[in-house]
């Protein structure tokens, strides 16, 4: 109940915020391709993640012991982390920062997220027909167990997206056209005001999942040495740095038309390629603990297995928001350069 409750609230408070910038136009036709392409290069990646874990499940089952440091938490972590939409309010504000098409970005998020309800599931009933999600360990007796859901129920899991994602996005922005809920229109209650409030409520609740997620787990975290959360990390980094090299060149070739006068370093992507790169690098937390919370604890083998999942889906996270954080000021400084450049002639003149 208190996981579905928080998860209300983030999508609710998420959607009550929402608010599109009417400067900044939206091509929605130059974006389909990569929004869905997005959806099915990444997951492809977690195939590779559980294939890993697999071999490195077997080796330790033949005692090699070659990772036995990293658990299979942390495979299945980052698999569903692989599978999830772009990221919501936190990936828009860094595609403000660096001088990127907001409005678009807001609706890739948007976008994304709606789909990502329907295509989340179908990868993850992918995974485990291609058995995939198998959790074996030897006891002290050499005795191998296994545990499978190669029949998994997508259809359970897909409603289950629908209840804690779809229906307080729609909610949220039905109680928002029911209240006038737009700045400047003479509401009774203006929700622009009050945005940053309901940020930092959803965020208030998306710290309370990750917390009753990781606490689970909490003696095999401390149980981890410095090199498995080590590992974790650079996994988390090279995952999002292939994200960042698949989708860059497609952005820098397909929106090269829509540069402007601001763009004659070939490699600078223009405001809507800001917005598409960083946004279809990212993955989205709350979607992914979602996930995590409604999957059997067969693919676990636990659940203190599943506070470790948590934990690789988190640190991931952070790692890209300090990635794309660095990139949008670096951006951000570049368009300034140019913008004093071109003004610079004018004034002398």
């Amino acid at each position: 109940f208190f996981f579905f409750f928080f998860f209300w609230i983030i999508w609710f408070f998420f959607s009550l915020s929402l608010s599109l910038s009417k400067d900044e136009p939206v091509h929605t036709h130059t974006h389909t391709q990569r929004e869905f392409g997005d959806k099915h290069v990444s997951p492809c990646l977690g195939f590779l993640i559980l294939l890993g874990g697999r071999a490195s499940q077997d080796n330790n089952n033949n005692g090699n012991g070659a990772m036995h440091w990293f658990p299979w938490g942390f495979f299945v972590g980052l698999c569903i982390l692989a599978t999830v939409p772009t990221t919501l309010s936190s990936g828009v504000t860094l595609v403000a920062i660096g001088k990127g098409n907001a409005a678009l970005a807001l609706m890739i998020v948007v976008v994304t997220n709606a789909l990502g309800v329907v295509v989340t599931p179908l990868w993850i009933q992918a995974y485990a027909a291609a058995s995939l999600l198998i959790r074996t360990s030897t006891t002290s007796t050499s005795t191998t167990t296994t545990t499978s859901i190669s029949n998994l129920d997508s259809t359970s899991l897909l409603i289950n997206l629908v209840l804690t994602v779809l229906v307080p996005l729609v909610a949220g922005k039905v109680v928002r056209e029911i209240l006038h809920c737009v700045g400047g229109d003479g509401s009774f209650f203006d929700m622009q005001t009050h945005k940053r409030w309901l940020v930092h409520v959803s965020s208030l609740s998306l710290i309370i999942i990750v917390w009753m997620n990781v606490s689970v787990g909490e003696e095999q975290l401390k149980a981890q040495s410095g090199k498995s959360i080590s590992i974790l990390v650079s996994l988390g980094i090279l995952f999002h740095l292939t994200l960042l090299a698949l989708n860059a060149p497609v952005v820098l070739v397909t929106m090269r038309k829509q540069h402007t006068t601001a763009s004659r370093r070939w490699w600078l992507p223009s405001k809507e390629g800001k917005a598409a790169l960083l946004l279809t690098s990212q993955k989205t937390l709350p979607v992914s603990l979602t996930v995590l919370s409604l999957l059997p604890s067969a693919a676990f083998g636990s659940e203190e297995q599943r506070g470790l999942a948590a934990v690789a889906c988190v640190v991931p996270h952070v790692c890209q928001l300090f990635m794309d954080g660095a990139i949008a000021s670096y951006w951000a400084g570049v368009d300034a350069d140019e913008e004093q450049a071109e003004a610079t002639p004018a004034e002398e003149f």
